[in-house]
């Protein structure tokens, strides 16, 4: 059994622009195909076209999202048994936890900072741009630096503030503005 983890331990916060009535987030579930258990707060995530389910990182052309809540939250899933026609007495039921997670697209104006990172502190410098890997890995979902035009990456932001900085909560984070330059067009930038 892994140990408990810190709930402030990993963390997508706003620092500028959310929430607001005009801030676009999006709700759906897990794709059945993610394996990484959990998967954290600050993690990019695509909708696959065929389940209309997250899946882990910035795919190629697809609009990059950041999750709010991790997926094994209290208010996404409920791990305490079943109440109903005699099942477990005494158990926790929740309103709803019907498995959905939040997540805030990145074309939305907002600067945010994420503990899904991947990379050391000196390559997040001010106006790098950030992809994410997709898939099952140890870095799926996690920003990167990345650059414009010299490789065919999908771009989910663009870094903010230098270095790492702290999440509120004693926690490195990277700070950065969502963007979003689907692969197609990165690729042929100059």
């Amino acid at each position: 059994m892994a140990a408990p983890r810190q709930m402030t331990a990993n963390t997508l916060n706003a620092l500028k622009g959310w929430p607001s009535q005009t801030a676009v987030d999006y709700v759906t579930k897990l794709d059945s195909s993610v394996t990484v258990d959990p998967v954290l707060a600050g993690s990019v995530v695509h909708v696959d076209p065929t389940s209309g389910h997250y899946k882990l990182g910035a795919a190629n052309n697809s609009m990059p999202l950041f999750l709010f809540q991790n997926s094994d939250d209290p208010d996404v899933i409920n791990d305490g048994g079943n109440a109903a026609a005699g099942g477990d007495k005494g158990v926790w039921v929740p309103i709803a936890p019907s498995g959905n997670m939040m997540a805030l697209v990145a074309t939305g104006a907002y600067e945010l900072t994420t503990t899904a990172i991947e990379g050391l502190a000196g390559t997040f410098t001010i106006n790098i741009p950030l992809k994410s890997v997709v898939g099952n890995g140890a870095t799926a979902g996690k920003v990167q630096a990345t650059t414009f035009g010299a490789n065919a990456a999908t771009v989910c932001g663009v870094v903010s503030r230098a270095g790492y900085q702290d999440n509120g909560y004693g926690t490195d984070c990277v700070a950065f503005w969502p963007y979003f330059v689907p692969s197609s067009i990165n690729a042929a930038a100059p």
